[in-house]
């Protein structure tokens, strides 16, 4: 994955590869000589962790 980050370091474009974050710079009117490309790590997915259900406490009435 490659990020495309203009010249104040805001990333503006993630894609699979360089040819995307081209194309998008083209697409914008970005000028690449004021740009930069990063590659990028690609994420892991994070286990969701549920919530348990609470037992209804029996009453002592």
């Amino acid at each position: 994955m490659h990020g495309l980050y203009d010249h104040e370091g805001i990333l503006r474009f993630i894609g699979l590869d360089r040819e995307a974050c081209i194309a998008y710079a083209d697409l914008f009117d970005l000028s690449l000589t004021h740009c930069s490309m990063l590659d990028l790590p690609v994420p892991l997915p994070l286990a969701v962790r549920t919530r348990r259900r609470m037992r209804p406490e029996a009453s002592s009435s």
